[in-house]
């Protein structure tokens, strides 16, 4: 029989004694990666001279790819021999394998000479990683009739070299009859562009240094597809007086001040002009971030913890610009710094490219950086064709963006009646991951919907809320799933209080998803680690686990480590085997590199649960990776970079470990400068019996006072009760 018992989470802070700086071994052989022939060092050479002829009249720096060999993305692998600061250094990528420098006359003149003289054996490693060399051609995929277009101008390690193509291309803007403005963003370099947009866009490939350019209004919402029934206003009571209420801010279309919902709304701002006001969506969203429970028939499979609103208007007629979108949210956070979770239901309608972050996705990590916010994104929805489960083809499904943003809290969606699909199986149009460098999105799922067919025609099996007239009506949409993880999310900064961040508020809630759900590694990508339950449910542990959360700054050259790491005595068996569940979640913000698509995370974070052998480490959970993988098989398999690392393993016979050890230990990128920068890091740990029934919670706590950890509940409730 289950225990119901509830307990609280341990928090965990990780000691002085506990850093400590391993030894550290020498770099790579000095193999070529291939044999370095006359034949190709020429045609290395004819590749530099033809960019030489390309850009002998561009006034800025220009930029060109370099294609490595797949055997050489490693680290110790870079050819920084042949790309530096003396000839055409090295400043970004565009995906796998294809590398971004920077590119002068001078530059290839020195270039040149470097590759016609290298005899040497390190200088022929070097040449043999380079697959090929050629021009960098900027992303125009765009109609010209566009009234509004954002430019990105690419961004290099040099402030001088940055300003100047600031004003090179501000004074190439001049000379049309357009008005342009650009983004004070630190992390990307964005102009839009309005007016004269044909005659703009026409002239750009002659411009040296444009990246990419998208359209301005090109974010949207799904338009509604209201069921018709139910047309009857629903039972919201407004808040109470006594509880303190998370404040979400819903970055959508307008919220309705119809009797249902207005009590729940602290504030509200806009930017669309009252002939584009159409509040439906957003009060659809707003509804579920106030009362899912309530409004889904009292399902206790949705939450019942709630929310209050302060509603960012930037969409009109289902239609934003990306420029305005982020420009309000900046000016709102500002102004409302007590606002730590903001709900993002909108994105383009096309997939994200697996080799870059889209533009509006760095622009979001660069505003949760600033404002210690986490923002939750719907995953898109995929309207292409109805998706049967499993699928039967290899569809465009792919996240649309802004939801590859890796600090934001990707959400999907699962049915939550049967129906086209059955329950609990992904919606027909929720998109999946993974994104750039194979980061896994979306993180979790929740209700959004389903469908049936009926003589051919699509029925909706949505979740409810209210329109914007105050009834209640049913609609389907990752955009729908996504406030019911905004306000768990919210709930979650509220109850913990002053200790909750951002890192640690996505751990909870991705830990909580994989501990409650069996997801199959094929069907990651549509599920991420699965659905995640209400906040309170989140924050208690029952009497046959234990839980705990670690918290610390990881940084270069330095290992953490808790050794030994006591496991309680009714988890062995009686040959001294641990018999147990273990699961991990890891979550770090590391630095962020927007000039780089593949290696847009500048830093590795790893965790490993395990014992020492032979002198060496070895973690079982997750299992030690086979050494001899290629940097891709890392990254593909292993989540090598990945900023969230997921685990959880089985031992029903038992694993002969006496002295267990949590280690976590840190890799940067090849010419990151690492040294000092502190990253924090949040790992979630579970210990379960696998029978449910030994008291594994009380004998853990007990011997962590026994190991004098600095250990404390990691929910302190000093409100009174009433």
């Amino acid at each position: 029989m289950e225990s119901s018992n509830r307990n609280p989470i341990k928090h965990i802070t990780f000691s002085e004694n506990d850093h400590f700086k391993p030894e550290t071994t020498g770099g790579g052989k000095s193999t070529p990666h291939k044999k370095v022939t006359n034949e190709f060092k020429d045609s290395l050479l004819n590749s530099i001279q033809s960019l030489t002829n390309t850009i002998g009249f561009q006034k800025n720096t220009t930029i060109a790819v370099v294609e490595l060999e797949s055997n050489a993305i490693a680290k110790s692998h870079r050819p920084t021999e042949i790309f530096n600061d003396k000839t055409c250094p090295f400043f970004g990528d565009i995906g796998y394998a294809k590398h971004l420098i920077q590119v002068t006359p001078t530059g290839l003149l020195a270039l040149k000479e470097k590759i016609s003289n290298s005899n040497s054996k390190i200088a022929k490693k070097h040449i043999s990683a380079i697959k090929s060399i050629s021009k960098y051609e900027a992303k125009i995929d765009i109609n010209e009739k566009e009234e509004a277009i954002s430019v990105r101008l690419f961004r290099f390690n040099s402030v001088e070299k940055n300003q100047n193509l600031d004003d090179d291309f501000e004074s190439f803007l001049n000379n049309f009859d357009c008005q342009w403005k650009k983004h004070p963003s630190n992390k990307v370099r964005l102009y839009r562009v309005i007016g004269s947009t044909r005659e703009v866009l026409q002239s750009l490939p002659n411009f040296a240094g444009v990246q990419s350019v998208i359209s301005s209004k090109c974010i949207q919402l799904k338009p509604m597809m209201k069921s018709g029934k139910n047309l009857t206003a629903p039972t919201i009571l407004p808040p109470d007086q006594i509880t303190n209420y998370p404040i979400i801010a819903v970055v959508d279309s307008g919220i309705s001040s119809c009797a249902p919902i207005a009590p729940w709304i602290a504030g509200r701002t806009s930017c669309v002009a009252p002939a584009y006001k159409n509040d439906e969506h957003g009060t659809f969203v707003g509804g579920l971030i106030t009362n899912s429970f309530n409004l889904n028939n009292n399902d206790p499979r949705f939450p019942i913890c709630q929310s209050k609103i302060f509603s960012v208007e930037v969409l009109g007629n289902n239609v934003g610009d990306l420029y305005d979108i982020i420009e309000k949210m900046h000016e709102v956070a500002q102004d409302n710094p007590q606002i730590k979770v903001w709900n993002l239901s909108l994105g383009t309608s096309e997939p994200v490219s697996k080799y870059e972050i889209s533009t509006m996705a760095i622009m979001l990590d660069e505003f949760q950086d600033k404002y210690d916010c986490l923002c939750v994104v719907a995953a898109g929805n995929f309207e292409d064709s109805f998706r049967v489960w499993p699928p039967t083809q290899e569809l465009m499904d792919g996240i649309s963006s802004p939801g590859d943003s890796v600090r934001s809290l990707t959400v999907g969606s699962i049915a939550h009646i049967d129906g086209f699909v059955k329950n609990l199986e992904p919606s027909h149009f929720s998109r999946k991951g993974p994104v750039s460098n194979y980061v896994q999105k979306p993180e979790v799922v929740h209700f959004g919907g389903n469908i049936m067919i009926n003589s051919g025609q699509p029925v909706i099996l949505g979740v409810n809320s209210i329109d914007s007239h105050g009834n209640s009506h049913s609609d389907i949409g990752t955009s729908f799933s996504t406030p019911i993880v905004s306000s768990i999310a919210a709930n979650l900064f509220e109850k913990i209080g002053e200790r909750a961040n951002p890192c640690l508020i996505k751990a909870l809630i991705i830990h909580n998803s994989n501990l409650n759900n069996s997801i199959d590694d094929k069907d990651k990508p549509y599920y991420g680690w699965g659905k995640p339950q209400d906040s309170e449910e989140i924050l208690n542990v029952k009497d046959y686990e234990s839980t705990m959360v670690f918290e610390g700054l990881a940084q270069k050259s330095f290992e953490i480590e808790k050794l030994p790491f006591p496991i309680p005595e009714c988890l062995r068996t009686d040959d001294g085997k641990v018999r147990a569940e273990f699961f991990i979640t890891l979550v770090y913000h590391p630095e962020l590199d927007p000039q780089r698509a593949f290696e847009y995370c500048q830093m590795n974070i790893d965790v490993g649960f395990g014992k020492i052998e032979n002198g060496e480490f070895k973690s079982l959970v997750p299992l030690q990776k086979e050494q001899h993988l290629f940097e891709k098989d890392l990254v593909i398999n292993g989540d090598k970079w990945s900023p969230i690392k997921v685990y959880k393993k089985r031992f029903p016979r038992g694993t002969d470990i006496k002295d267990w050890k949590l280690r976590v230990s840190v890799m940067d990128r090849v010419g990151y400068e690492a040294q000092g920068v502190l990253i924090p890091f949040t790992i979630a740990l579970t210990i379960r019996d696998i029978d449910k029934v030994q008291p594994v919670y009380n004998e853990m706590s007990k011997l962590m006072d026994q190991y004098n950890w600095e250990v404390s509940d990691l929910v302190i409730n000093n409100k009174i009760q009433v």
